[in-house]
């Protein structure tokens, strides 16, 4: 074994041993310090694992998974759940140590993942959803590879599957109005037009305070969810009007942006603001979620001849691809007043 991956195994043995005892910031102090001691050592060979965790697959996965979830400490932790949850799933349909994995066993737990629900009398999972798999599977394996647990990335050799591009799902104006009507409160009021405005992913949401509001311009600086970059959200005179009217009506002294409609008051998370679109929802009749809001955002401003550049900036994304990908389609009303025009 070459020196550099005996010196990187004795690091995240140490790591994993001792992250159950100190927390991620001294976890980062103690690997530094053990790189700058081990850079005038030269080793020639040591065990790949330690003794006790070499006696089953199991125990080796654990380590491989405990291990990752220590070191990819800048993931979101619903990205680490989906990469755990995703490598899980895998150890538990092929029972081999994840660094013996090749494509063969990943083609046939993928092939095994789009029918997991048929036996059951379910659907087939949708291509988007098995894609999903493989990105997570793909993501863990090119970390196993970069820590020099595997000499390649066994998911590269699959192809992922064909992906059928639906319609964009979007509130039309009329429904628009309707989803104002169906709200009973006016926190519900607030959080759908601040969600209209700004096309903010909900995650976004909870991290805003009252004094990051702008109310002469409607600008909110946010860190992006994704990006981990700073952009800017807008919010128009419908939306600061509703806003205001709900901060005005609280009579907590909570500094978030919107908090539970109960004591003791504290900040609503993400999962407050889907409820809260539910039970909108129920008052429609009709599916009601964050994201259709933000997808609504998307479409008018790509509706109205937009630059895709720009509707990148305002939606957030990183990779252009994305922004194209969903909002390079023109949306059923603009189709028709194109043909009305030019009929």
């Amino acid at each position: 074994m070459y020196n550099a991956n005996i010196k990187s195994e004795i690091i995240n043995n140490i790591i994993f041993e001792m992250s159950g005892y100190v927390d991620n910031t001294t976890l980062d102090i103690m690997q530094k310090v053990i790189e700058k001691q081990l850079v005038a050592v030269n080793m020639e060979e040591i065990t790949n694992l330690p003794v006790e965790i070499r006696t089953s697959a199991e125990e080796q996965n654990r380590y491989y998974i405990s291990l990752m979830m220590i070191k990819k400490k800048n993931l979101r932790p619903e990205t680490k759940a989906q990469y755990r949850d995703a490598i899980m799933r895998l150890t538990s349909v092929i029972e081999k140590p994840l660094n013996k994995m090749d494509e063969i066993d990943i083609d046939s737990y993928l092939d095994w993942y789009e029918k997991r629900n048929v036996a059951a009398g379910g659907k087939k999972n949708q291509a988007s959803t098995c894609n999903n798999e493989r990105r997570y599977l793909s993501a863990f394996f090119t970390w196993m590879r970069k820590e020099k647990f595997m000499s390649y990335n066994p998911v590269e050799a699959t192809e992922p599957m064909k992906e059928v591009i639906k319609p964009i799902d979007y509130f039309r104006p009329a429904q628009i109005e309707q989803l104002r009507e169906g709200c009973v409160s006016l926190r519900d009021r607030a959080i759908i037009e601040v969600l209209r405005s700004t096309g903010a992913r909900v995650g976004e949401i909870p991290q805003i305070n009252i004094d990051h509001v702008d109310w002469a311009t409607g600008d909110i600086m946010i860190m992006s969810e994704k990006s981990y970059k700073y952009r800017l959200l807008y919010l128009d005179e419908v939306a600061r009007y509703h806003l205001k009217k709900y901060l005005d009506s609280r009579t907590d002294d909570n500094e978030a942006l919107f908090v539970w409609d109960k004591a003791p008051y504290n900040r609503l998370k993400k999962s407050g603001i889907r409820n809260a679109m539910k039970e909108v929802g129920k008052n429609m009749d009709c599916k009601v979620y964050p994201h259709k809001l933000r997808k609504t955002l998307g479409v008018n401003l790509k509706d109205k001849g937009t630059d895709i550049g720009i509707i990148q900036e305002v939606m957030g994304h990183a990779n252009p691809t994305v922004t194209s990908r969903y909002y390079a389609q023109i949306s059923p009303e603009a189709m028709r007043d194109v043909r009305r025009r030019t009929a």
